[in-house]
């Protein structure tokens, strides 16, 4: 099952319905698109413009907020597709010229789109609406054991005119700093003192432009959260042991803050968090560190234990200032993070670099088992229900799925195979077994926990990501869940899905966790670019979405770039995993034990030095947007997979080409042969090799087309152990270590031929 975190009357910056999200940051109306009608026959069009339409016929717009429509031609391969763009109240909404629309002021705008040729035309009501703080608490202005901020009593700060800062220095123990000072820039100054409460959060912002929290030097300050855990959303209820419902905030100074946050999440900021030069100690039931607009560390100590995600952010559309929301930076210091969940939880990019080499980057992982936190979460039960379908309804990946629950449309996501005998890889990499058994493929869709029913789309095409309930392939009945269990097997005849059998899901990878407890996440691009990452994750170590909603209107990526750093990464499930590409151009990444090491739908190796070791699959290209592919024009690639079982050295559901760097890849099969039910390299499509180094201990699946020199060095039994390659025409030579004996070796080299020692 997955687990996500129950938000009622959060502040988003959308409230809306009718498209998949469980926060209120979503226009209203059902969600359309650009994509081309689907059908088992359609027919090309006469070119001419014959209507438009809006992915959103309504929306709820906050002030200051902004929103992109996007205009679907019919057909979708007119000629002409140039559209004009009005609003009839620019009193209240503005749109540019490309469908983005933003707030002015309170109010009810129409924003239309006209073609151009024929004057067609759509509309989307939009309210734009106050962005009202939500908190309405006030303290009694009488209690002594508040400390006040507010406009009346800014003269008790120390004023700088020329930065326009308020420096307060809190020298005692309080039960709680209240600010509320609107569009002040607010420093607190922490001198070994103690807040504790437990009735609302210790440090409770309800509205200034900036807050700086500075922990000073040879100090350590204590902040404590004892209220007792949440259970539902209560207006004036700060959301953490820090609080800030209208600011950013940034954690400063040389001293230590350790923060203690009972109730819920340990930080809690409506914007921006930023964490300078502090040693930082979080526990919380919830998040570390959640910043809806973005999460940065540049520099200090952090440690975070938590029974939510270490760090978090959750909106992903643009600032009115142009900048990008969403995104999880580390930069510099020293971050240690024991989640539940995921340590790092990107709405947008999350991003590791070393940006100043005189501030070392350590980020060191561990989530859910692997981690220390063992107190209670904050979270409710949401689920997975999964298709299974024989290879006519999966068409070598050819169409998407997706099902319409409640209003709102939920992806399917592609598991993999499974045989009648059991299950096969993950992401397509696995085989059936033998005798005679079938194979059918596994799709994974998300069950919301209120679900009672469903009903199921088939839209043509392996990665759309637009639906309607109109331009679809195939469509079922409304089917009810089964409470006894979670899979239920369909077939496709003509445009009608239809239902047989329910039977449980079972993972080739059973060693998983119930909760999203990945290690680096991102809802569209992840990057490593510098510092030291050592991930120990429940689930997989680094994951990147393409299949989720981003509020600034683009389709996510689904990217993961690694292109410098040291990273050690352990997994119960993949190592890496992109949705889309995974680009390696530089760093050196070690693979210590995963499930599957490498999977994505495209992987590219043109730098760098990457080992993986893997149960299943090493690497693994799958089916998505692009036709799979693995490619390997430079660095080194060293790959090790068990030499028994249904294991794949590599495993391309399409091509690998090679025209640089060094592969070494060390699994089952038999290096005189081709054809092995698996392999140390295994594709569903060509092998081209016309540079660079392929050295394969164990078998390739079919025969390479290749320009470089090919040498069988052993035919026979290989030892676990190291072993060396060498070339000795230009004195090059490569060692690795087997950690199975496998059936010979065979290399394919542009330095010549070789030997093997």
């Amino acid at each position: 099952m997955k687990k996500k975190l129950l938000l009622l009357g959060a502040m988003f910056v959308l409230a809306l319905t009718g498209c998949k999200n469980d926060e209120e940051n979503r226009p209203e109306g059902g969600p359309g698109g650009n994509n081309p009608p689907f059908g088992e026959n359609v027919q090309q069009s006469d070119g001419k413009v014959k209507g438009i339409s809006l992915n959103y016929e309504t929306a709820s717009l906050k002030m200051g907020k902004t929103l992109t429509l996007v205009a679907s031609i019919d057909p979708y391969d007119a000629a002409n597709k140039e559209v004009s763009w009005e609003s009839n109240n620019t009193g209240v909404a503005t749109v540019s010229s490309n469908g983005t629309i933003t707030s002015v002021a309170p109010g009810v705008a129409t924003i239309k789109v006209t073609t151009s040729e024929g004057g067609y035309s759509a509309s989307c009501v939009v309210t734009v609406v106050e962005d009202t703080n939500e908190d309405t608490y006030v303290p009694d202005t009488s209690n002594s054991e508040i400390y006040f901020i507010t406009n009346d009593t800014l003269s008790n700060g120390e004023y700088d005119e020329s930065k326009q800062e308020y420096t307060f220095a809190i020298n005692n123990n309080y039960k709680q700093v209240y600010v509320n000072a609107p569009d002040k820039t607010i420093i607190l100054e922490l001198n070994g003192i103690t807040i504790e409460n437990n009735e609302n959060s210790p440090i409770y912002v309800a509205s200034c432009d900036s807050i700086e929290i500075s922990a000073k030097k040879n100090t350590t300050n204590i902040i404590k959260d004892l209220r007792g855990t949440y259970t539902e959303d209560i207006n004036g209820q700060g959301k953490g042991a820090i609080y800030v419902a209208d600011g950013n905030l940034k954690l400063k100074g040389t001293g230590t803050l350790d923060i203690t946050a009972n109730y819920y999440n340990g930080i809690h900021a409506k914007d921006d968090v930023k964490v300078q030069k502090q040693t930082l100690n979080i526990t919380a039931v919830h998040h570390g560190i959640k910043g809806n607009d973005s999460v940065t560390i540049v520099s200090g100590t952090v440690n975070i234990t938590c029974g939510g995600d270490g760090l978090h952010t959750e909106n992903s559309d643009i600032s009115d200032k142009g900048n990008q929301r969403g995104n999880v930076t580390i930069s510099g210091g020293n971050v240690t993070i024991n989640s539940w969940g995921d340590a790092v939880a990107a709405s947008y990019n999350a991003i590791v670099e070393e940006a100043d080499e005189t501030v070392p980057t350590s980020f060191v992982v561990k989530t859910n088992k692997y981690s220390s936190y063992s107190g209670t979460t904050v979270e409710t039960s949401e689920s997975y229900f999964y298709l299974k379908m024989n290879s006519s309804a999966y068409n070598n990946g050819g169409y998407t799925y997706a099902a319409y629950i409640n209003n709102n449309w939920y992806k399917a996501t592609y598991k993999g195979t499974q045989s009648s005998g059991g299950m096969g890889g993950s992401g397509g990499g696995g085989r059936p077994g033998g005798g005679g058994s079938s194979t059918y493929y596994i799709y994974q869709i998300e069950k919301p926990s209120s679900a009672q029913s469903f009903t199921l789309y088939r839209f043509s095409g392996n990665n759309v990501t637009e639906f309607s309930t109109s331009t679809y392939n195939a469509v079922s009945d409304l089917k009810a869940f089964n409470s006894a269990y979670d899979m239920v097997q369909i077939s496709v005849s003509n445009k009608t899905i239809n239902f047989s059998s329910w039977s449980n899901y079972a993972s080739g990878n059973s060693n998983g966790a119930d909760v999203s407890a990945k290690g680096l996440k991102a809802e569209n691009e992840v990057y490593v670019t510098g510092g030291t990452v050592d991930i120990k994750a429940y689930d997989d170590a680094i994951h990147a979405n393409n299949d989720a909603s981003l509020e600034n209107g683009t389709t996510p990526l689904g990217n993961i770039n690694i292109s410098g750093g040291n990273l050690t990464l352990a997994a119960s499930d993949d190592a890496i995993h992109a949705d889309y590409t995974l680009n390696i151009t530089g760093g050196r990444t070690e693979v210590t034990t995963a499930y599957e090491g490498l999977e994505a739908n495209l992987i590219k190796v043109s730098g760098g030095e990457t080992y993986v070791y893997a149960t299943d699959d090493g690497v693994n290209a799958t089916s998505g947007k692009s036709s799979p592919s693995v490619t390997v024009s430079g660095g080194l690639l060293d790959v090790c997979v068990p030499t028994s079982g249904d294991t794949d050295g590599i495993d391309s559901n399409g091509t690998f080409v090679q025209t640089g760097g060094t592969v070494i890849v060390k699994g089952p099969g038999n290096a005189s042969g081709t054809g092995s039910p698996a392999a140390a390299l295994d594709t569903d499509g060509a092998i081209s090799l016309s540079g660079g180094s392929l050295i394969v201990f164990g078998g390739i699946e079919r025969t390479p087309s290749s320009s470089l020199t090919k040498t069988l060095c052993s035919s026979s039994s290989v030892s676990a152990g190291s072993h060396t390659i060498s070339f000795t025409s230009n004195n090059t030579s490569y060692t690795t270590t087997l950690k199975y004996a496998t059936n010979g070796c065979v290399v394919y080299s542009s330095l010549g031929s070789a030997t093997l020692k």
